[in-house]
């Protein structure tokens, strides 16, 4: 808290400083003992209920930091703009949201806040999400130790047979041994890392609880409710992560599981390798609760109606990227904004509201994609030092880089893998083992983009006039080719749905699943000029159009 509300204001206005013992959330100001009493008494304030200091600093930072008057204009809010969502005077009203249609009295709105039904499910939900993800993280900390069970287990099925034959054996056996162990450790890192983050998701929730709490019994009712609608949105991010991480209502168990060879006992004549090791998903029943069916709706993805006829996009913002060459952008999971600049081997990060966050150097730098975690982002380079860096945006550094023998270009991330394009190829790099294979495909080159569904991947060809989506052997299942329409496709991204967003030209055009029918989504006359990458945000149903200067642009995708 500032010095300055350590300090009674009525005080301050005399030259005297004294201490605040009390708070009041109407004024906005705290009081003296002396002062308290004469605000408690004055006609204008004697409604007024106020706090103690101590009371007060009980209310989360970001609660205190709500203003209850408009810092513009030094007057006190009376109204309420639902169409920006924020309170403002009635100064601001004739100024800013003269143009509004839903601009109502702003005690209409904050009455009645804590006992809301808004703030009770919140509160309820919280309480519930947390108990799930305790759950949840019950399940996959007994799968750290199943997974060293598995392996205990298929050791001893090993050394069983392996008594049975002679030193031939040796050789061979000592390898499944070692790749079993890899595999062990490779997937405990992975349960792990789920785990840690699970554990910081259920810290910030118990933060919630504990700010919902104090909100509940301190804060007033402006801030109350407003911070509604700021949890509201945090609270979304969790819930979908915490959905995530459930197929229906199971959560998935790693087993390690080997198969060995029926052969073996004729092991010095033709056998060749000892077994198999393999992961396996186990699903395994979550003792979740679940509330009543109008709150479970929170955990149930809304149903959308895949005609392409009802897709429409909608300007949100716009963005200068302050760069003449951008090749790449992607969302981040908080929201901001990533762009790669080849001009100056940048890789630029900007906040939500377009402001710039920070600029970190990478050496030839191509495309950008999300990484692995929520604190890493991916980015390939094509000159002087080819390969793929992983950046850890939090401690803004590079974390590690991966030499590739190609050109790497346009990028996209699976499951620890790294799906790019060549100059002529397209090829999965394994992040863990650094491994390169080739996905032998057709029609790629440098200026083709890529992406994928985890089902499919879906690229562009820049001079066939043409986008195909293949499986990860690379048997192409579908070409949409049309000359009238789709001309040097660049950008390309896939929505939850399996609909293809592609950057034709100076438009944006969508493919159905099937890759048999289109529609401009965005033309040539919504000042769209050199397009150059689009990436589609699941989570949000919005997508980046980024233009290769100066500009990008945040559409906001309607399904009505």
């Amino acid at each position: 808290m500032a010095t300055a509300k350590n300090n009674c204001s009525i005080c301050d206005l005399r030259h005297v400083t004294n201490p605040s013992v009390a708070w009041c959330p109407d004024c906005d100001e705290g009081f003296c003992s002396g002062c308290v009493e004469h605000h408690s008494l004055a006609k204008a304030s004697r409604h007024h209920k106020t706090m103690s200091m101590a009371e007060y600093q009980m209310l989360p930072p970001d609660v205190l930091q709500i203003p209850q008057s408009c810092t513009t204009h030094d007057e006190k809010f009376l109204l309420y703009c639902k169409h920006h969502e924020m309170p403002c005077c009635g100064k601001c009203a004739n100024e800013v949201h003269k143009g509004c249609h839903e601009v109502v009295n702003l005690d209409d709105i904050i009455k009645n806040a804590k006992t809301s039904s808004s703030f009770q499910e919140i509160e309820e939900t919280i309480a519930e999400v947390i108990d799930n993800m305790k759950e949840i993280l019950k399940i996959y900390r007994r799968n750290i130790t199943t997974l060293s069970e598995n392996r205990k287990q298929i050791e001893k099925q090993i050394q069983d047979i392996r008594f049975k034959i002679d030193t031939h054996l040796n050789k061979i056996h000592k390898k499944l041994v070692d790749e079993l162990q890899e595999v062990e450790e490779t997937e405990k890192r992975k349960v792990s890392q789920l785990v840690k983050t699970l554990e910081d998701k259920e810290n910030n929730l118990t933060m919630y609880q504990n700010s919902i709490s104090n909100i509940k019994h301190h804060a007033s009712d402006l801030q109350t409710f407003m911070s509604i609608k700021q949890i509201e949105k945090d609270l979304a991010n969790e819930e979908e992560f915490y959905q995530s991480c459930l197929d229906g209502d199971k959560v998935n168990t790693k087993v390690i599981t080997s198969s060995i060879d029926e052969s073996v006992e004729t092991i010095t004549k033709n056998v060749q390798q000892f077994g198999e090791i393999a992961v396996i998903f186990k699903p395994t029943k979550a003792a979740l609760l679940e509330r009543k069916k109008k709150q479970a709706q929170i955990f149930i993805p809304k149903i959308r109606t895949k005609t392409i006829e009802n897709i429409t996009a909608g300007l949100q913002d716009t963005i200068k990227t302050t760069s003449k060459d951008v090749k790449g952008c992607c969302i981040l999971p908080d929201g901001r904004m990533a762009f790669t600049c080849s001009e100056r081997s940048k890789l630029i990060l900007k906040k939500a509201d377009g402001s710039v966050d920070f600029e970190i150097n990478v050496l030839g730098a191509y495309d950008v994609a999300n990484g692995t975690t929520d604190n890493t982002v991916i980015v390939s380079s094509y000159v002087i030092k080819s390969g793929i860096s992983v950046v850890d945006i939090q401690d803004r550094k590079i974390m590690k880089f991966i030499p590739v023998e190609d050109q790497c270009f346009s990028a996209v991330e699976w499951d620890g893998h790294v799906i790019f394009c060549t100059l002529s190829e397209m090829k999965m790099l394994n992040l863990h083992t650094e491994t390169v294979n080739t996905i032998k495909t057709e029609g790629i080159s440098s200026a083709s983009y890529i992406d994928t569904n985890g089902k499919n991947i879906y690229y562009t060809s820049y001079y066939g006039n043409s986008v195909t989506c293949c499986d990860f052997q690379g048997v192409i299942k579908w070409t949409f080719e049309d000359s009238t329409i789709l001309r040097n496709p660049r950008g390309i991204s896939v929505d939850n749905d399996d609909y293809v967003f592609v950057i034709s030209k100076n438009s944006v055009i969508i493919i159905s699943p099937c890759g048999k029918q289109h529609r401009t989504l965005i033309s040539s006359f919504d000042r769209l000029c050199d397009p150059q990458a689009l990436h589609y945000d699941k989570t949000r149903d919005v997508f980046l159009l980024t233009l290769i200067r100066d500009k990008a642009f945040l559409y906001k995708i309607d399904r009505t």
